[in-house]
């Protein structure tokens, strides 16, 4: 009866060190999911939003390119798709700051649009308010990530 006793406990605790890894193993693969899909993102926020800066800064190119290059923006650099693989694994607090983001974004793609250019005050507030976002956002998603550990 102790034999099987014994035998039970050892099965326990091997099914117990087995569960313990595997929930281990499980977070560190989601840790590194989210870290490359927030990395993507938030770079994929910064070259869109160099390319609207560009677009405000090069009055050498016709305006009608400029105007294109502002508005492709966010499209070029699939910031809508990967938005949405944000909603679908991240806290809802990382994903309404993800969807700011990309409001602000569009706020200063706007501006552009309607002539701003670089060192005007409108477009200087937009900036900021895209880039305080953007602060907010990062350390949101590192904040998430560090729950993962």
């Amino acid at each position: 009866m102790s034999a099987l006793i014994g035998g039970g406990i050892a099965v326990a605790s091997g099914w117990a060190v087995e569960r313990t890894r595997w929930r281990r193993e499980d977070q560190r693969r989601e840790r590194e999911h989210r870290t490359g899909l927030y990395a993507d993102y938030l770079a994929a926020l910064l070259a869109a939003r160099e390319q609207i800066w560009h677009a405000s800064r090069w009055r050498e190119v016709p305006d009608d390119e400029r105007g294109a290059m502002a508005r492709n923006a966010l499209l070029d650099h699939q910031i809508y798709p990967m938005r949405h693989r944000i909603a679908l694994v991240s806290p809802p607090d990382v994903s309404d700051l993800s969807y700011q983001a990309i409001r602000r974004l569009t706020a200063f793609r706007d501006a552009v649009l309607g002539g701003a250019g670089d060192g005007d005050a409108e477009l200087e507030q937009v900036q900021e308010a895209f880039n305080q976002t953007r602060r907010a956002l990062s350390d949101k998603m590192r904040a998430n990530l560090a729950t993962l550990r």
